[in-house]
Parts: structure tokens; sequence; C-alpha cells
């Protein structure tokens, strides 16, 4: 029994390792991909189809990422339950905002909901965490991170612009790929 026990346990430390990197890619990948976006394609046509591509793979890389946050064991209790599911409502809203912006050609009008369900999300994830205290050092403050990001950083530009700027959204990319390698180092595989 002890050893099922300790296989299952491998493998969920094994998952947890594999949604961080795969969140470290999608961090690095959001970070690329925004700046890219900005620079070479165009609003509309295909280039746009491509860039949307994109996003559609980093927006499902950073979905896994929560995912493996939410098995990591990094929260707990009611609190983190209800700040996990709404940081994985954000991320399936930017799926679904993917798919739906390829289907119209255009931006969706759910991408803004879901920078905002996944900031206000990944910020309660980062308190429940740092309440938590199963993490140590510098991997306890990297959801907190990701989710206050866009608070500091992004928000403000669209309030005082009026329109949102693609450099500080990409930017956001790094906090992403500090919470996937957070998650994957996080794990040890425990001696045999």
């Amino acid at each position: 029994m002890e050893n099922v026990q300790s296989q299952g346990r491998l493998s969920t430390l094994g998952g947890v390792r594999a949604a961080g990197l795969l969140c470290a890619i999608g961090g690095a990948g959001w970070l690329v991909v925004g700046l890219v976006s900005e620079v070479v394609f165009q609003p509309s046509g295909a280039g746009y189809a491509v860039s949307q591509v994109a996003w559609f793979l980093v927006q499902s890389l950073l979905l896994i990422g929560v995912l493996g946050l939410a098995f990591s064991g990094a929260v707990s209790g009611w609190f983190g339950t209800v700040a996990l599911g709404v940081a994985l409502l954000g991320r399936v809203d930017f799926v679904a905002a993917e798919i739906h912006s390829l289907a119209i050609g255009e931006e969706s009008i759910l991408l803004p909901i879901g920078a905002m369900v996944t900031a206000v999300g990944m910020t309660l994830v980062g308190v429940a965490a740092l309440r938590a205290r199963r993490w140590d050092g510098w991997r306890r403050f990297a959801p907190l991170v990701a989710g206050v990001y866009p608070f500091v950083a992004m928000f403000p530009f669209i309030f005082i612009t009026e329109e949102p700027s693609m450099v500080a959204i990409s930017l956001w990319g790094l906090p992403w790929l500090a919470l996937g390698f957070a998650l994957y180092s996080s794990t040890k595989t425990p001696e045999r």
C-alpha cells in the first residue's frame, strides 16, 4: 500500500513539475508573442490568424500552469480553493477568448474579462500562498506577483491613455515565467 501511495505522490510531483515547465514556457511565449505581434502582425488577415493560434497555445500553457498550481499544495483551505477557482476561470476565459478572436477575426470582448478575472484570481491565490507558508523564499511571492502585475503595470495604462500598452501586456509574461519556475523547483523527488 505504501508503494502505491509513493508512486501516486511521485506521479503528482512529476505532473506539477511538468506543469511548471509548461507554465514557464507559456510565460516566455507570452512575452515573445506579445512583442512580436505588436511589431509584425496586422490586426486582420492571415498574420492575425497566426498570432491568434500562437496566443491560443500560450493561453493553454498558462492554464496548465494554474492547474499545476492547484495540485502543488501551495495553497489550502476554502479560501485557497475559491482563489484557484477564480484564477482557473480567468485562464479558461483567456483560452475561449483566443478561439473566439480567431473565429471572428478580431479581438474578442472576452480578452479584457479574462485579464481582470485572472488578475483577481491570481492575487487571491498569492494571498492564499503567503498564508499557507508551504513554499519558501521567493516562490511564496510568485503567484502574488503574477496577480498584482496587471493592477500595477497594465491597467493603469488603460485608465490613463484609454489604450492598452502592448509592451506592458507583453511583460506580464515575466511573472508567469517566474511562477512556472517556482512550480517546477518547488517539488523535489523523494530520496529512494
